[in-house]
């Protein structure tokens, strides 16, 4: 990929800020409690693919963008996985009675 200077170092500063929010989720990650370390393993991995794609970028490979483009997706479904089966998990069970209302007579 032919890309001009000033954007190989917008995509550079870029991967400087996301280096800023690998660090804050690592150190989410390590106050996350034994059984709750999933999501934030998640949002690690999701930014420090960020900072991969966006050095692969600046530097103009197109391997990197598809391998890390690749990895994302991969996450982007594991998040969405587990976003629709903690909606479904926390969907208050039907009544006994199969749901009807009384009238109040």
């Amino acid at each position: 990929m032919d890309t001009p200077d000033w954007v190989r170092w917008a995509f550079c500063v870029f991967a400087a800020v996301q280096l800023i929010f690998v660090y804050r989720d690592v150190r989410l990650l390590r106050r996350a409690g034994p059984g709750r370390r999933t999501d934030p393993w998640l949002t690690v991995g999701d930014s420090t693919v960020g900072v991969v794609l966006s050095v692969g970028l600046a530097l103009g490979s197109f391997d990197v963008l598809v391998g890390a483009g690749a990895v994302l997706l991969a996450i982007a479904a594991c998040r969405g996985i587990r976003a629709l089966l903690a909606r479904r998990a926390a969907k208050p069970a039907p009544a006994a009675d199969g749901g009807a209302v009384s009238t109040g007579e």
